[in-house]
């Protein structure tokens, strides 16, 4: 279950009019449940969020009564009390006539204009939505819940209730107000933006950077990349086909000792094609069990085409060593018998 400071964070994160319509519904949600209990109605949650505060508890809502005479002489001596600006008596009235008898949406309006002489501009900021509540249109409750979200520095909320009460009622003694909440907006508006704008510029970085490490993670895991080791950038383009197409093949070059092979041919004068004029050395190379079977793959794979520019014959020899011209007559043989 969340804990009331943990439902304040929550609402914080709202605008003032999303706030004041989310609190107001909880309360009369808490209030009917209250009374399918036959308890007392609960305090409205800025009450408790406020005895936190500075400010002192809320002033009571109306609950109950039906004494509207009452209620009538409570107002007119409030009314009195807030001519004298005799803020506390009057408070104290209005307090008394609200509890008499259903109140009018000006009696909470009257009651927030005193709450905000007496600085208590959380305790006026209920008052006023507790007025629209019963009646949406008061430029009266709309002006006041402005200047005491002024006070809280609830800019965006002071300029829609500022700019609303005067769309109903333009009051010149407001405008002052009013320009210093668009004011604020606008600032406001700006550190937004700029926030804005340095968030796009990290993700955008972030993604530059993720771009970059899966391309070079791609150069650096593919086959081609694979299998021509350091050392080996002199490699005719078949061979480097043959090798990068047979996985095979390009496991086979990162063995250290057939990368050295390789590469102590690749620096021959003539590279592999210097095998033509070095048969010992190619007898070495297919002797050896590490290099001999790539050796042999690779020329088997070649089909007989060239390796580097030199011409392979079946069996993995130079072609120029079974030239017939070259190959002595077998009747020319002495007969050793």
């Amino acid at each position: 279950m969340s804990t009331p400071q943990e439902v304040f964070d929550a609402l914080g994160k709202l605008g003032s009019a999303d706030q004041d319509t989310i609190k107001s519904y909880i309360h009369e949600l808490q209030t009917e449940i209250a009374q399918l209990k036959g308890e007392e109605a609960p305090t409205p949650m800025d009450e408790v969020e406020d005895e936190a505060g500075n400010e002192p508890a809320f002033p009571p809502l109306y609950a109950a009564g039906d004494d509207m005479d009452k209620a009538a002489e409570l107002k007119m001596h409030a009314a009195d009390m807030k001519s004298e600006k005799k803020w506390d008596q009057a408070l104290e009235l209005y307090t008394a006539a609200i509890l008499c008898a259903p109140p009018s949406s000006l009696l909470y309006a009257n009651r927030a204009f005193t709450l905000l002489q007496l600085d208590r501009p959380r305790a006026a900021e209920r008052d006023c939505t507790e007025a629209l509540l019963l009646n949406p249109d008061s430029a009266a409750a709309l002006r006041i819940r402005g200047k005491a979200r002024l006070h809280q520095e609830k800019w965006e909320g002071a300029r829609d209730d500022l700019s609303q009460a005067q769309t109903i009622d333009f009051d010149e003694g407001s405008v002052d107000d009013l320009k210093v909440a668009l004011e604020e907006c606008k600032e406001l508006e700006h550190i937004k933006t700029e926030h804005r704008l340095m968030e796009e510029q990290k993700l955008k970085k972030r993604a530059e950077e993720i771009k970059k490490a899966r391309e070079e993670a791609k150069v650096n895991t593919s086959p081609r990349a694979s299998a021509a080791p350091a050392g080996m950038g002199g490699m005719p383009a078949g061979l480097m086909e043959s090798l990068a197409s047979d996985p095979e093949l390009a496991a086979a070059m990162q063995n250290p000792k057939v990368m050295a092979a390789f590469s102590s041919l690749m620096s021959e004068p003539g590279g592999p094609a210097s095998l033509l004029s070095n048969p010992a050395k190619m007898q070495e190379l297919m002797a050896d069990p590490d290099v001999g079977p790539v050796l042999m793959k690779l020329m088997s794979k070649l089909g007989g085409g060239a390796m580097g520019g030199m011409p392979w014959g079946t069996g993995g020899m130079p072609q120029n060593h079974q030239d017939d011209d070259e190959m002595p007559d077998l009747d020319d043989l002495p007969d050793l018998e």
